[in-house]
């Protein structure tokens, strides 16, 4: 009987299609087929792989320029998974996005994480949902270690940290930005958070946190509604040309205390 489910275990395997394996077999070990950009890779079944927790710059896409550092990101993201390369991957929450890629943390034979290691070098930065939120905090400060050492994309005027007052300028807006500043009041409206940096909402920079997400700061032990006014923080997120400007933060780790600049 043992030997039977031995072979029945081995055909499940061998039939199931690579993107489904996440289900079957936790973690993953694979090769690197080719890299695509910064965060993307290709294994040698042809699976498209997103390295979970981390965001490189955009390279050029259709009328869209390439953002300052993409290419440098592409060329050390080769560097560290050459075609052939032996990889592990491991997943966290969510294993898939909507793109059907995989979502994963990669790691190499020598116990490289190559996400982190992404990040300390200065070519990504941390970029991360609520539905996949494990080692974000080692991710932040290997962030805030290369911002400091003004490692790669943090030497460029694109990814400098932007002050909230006065607010940042409309070409910004659907940027993924990181903005320092420090909210004087909060509101309560129909059960979304505001939090505002100036005296009027309407053209101001405000931090916006929906019901969802207020759930997920109480669950740290933290009451967003009071838990920042008065109180230097950075915020990252995409922003958004709602009356002044907006960042929807979605999960706490999107707000860190400014001493992390």
């Amino acid at each position: 009987m043992r030997y039977l489910l031995t072979f029945l275990a081995l055909v499940v395997l061998n039939t199931t299609p690579f993107a489904a394996l996440a289900d079957v077999l936790r973690p993953i070990e694979t090769q690197v087929g080719s890299v695509i950009d910064g965060d993307t890779f290709i294994t040698r079944e042809g699976q498209h792989i997103r390295l979970l927790g981390i965001n490189t710059p955009e390279k050029k896409r259709d009328a869209n320029p390439a953002e300052e550092g993409a290419y440098a990101a592409t060329e050390y993201a080769k560097k560290i998974l050459p075609k052939g390369k032996d990889v592990t991957l491991k997943f966290d929450e969510n294993d898939h996005d909507r793109y059907g890629r995989l979502l994963a943390h990669v790691y190499l034979d020598d116990g490289t994480w190559v996400n982190k290691q992404m990040v300390e070098e200065g070519y990504a930065h941390v970029y991360t949902f609520p539905d996949n939120r494990s080692h974000i905090d080692e991710l932040l400060n290997a962030e805030t270690q290369a911002r400091r050492a003004g490692k790669g994309l943090w030497q460029q005027r694109r990814w400098q940290i932007l002050e909230a007052l006065p607010v940042p300028d409309k070409y910004q807006a659907g940027k993924f930005q990181l903005v320092k500043g420090t909210p004087i009041k909060a509101a309560k409206v129909k059960g979304v958070i505001y939090l505002n940096y100036g005296d009027d909402w309407r053209t101001d920079f405000t931090i916006e946190i929906p019901p969802a997400a207020q759930k997920l700061f109480k669950a740290e032990g933290v009451e967003p509604l009071i838990a920042f006014i008065d109180k230097p923080i950075i915020v990252r997120g995409h922003l958004k040309p709602v009356n002044g400007m907006l960042i929807r933060v979605t999960h706490p780790e999107q707000i860190q205390p400014a001493s992390a600049e």
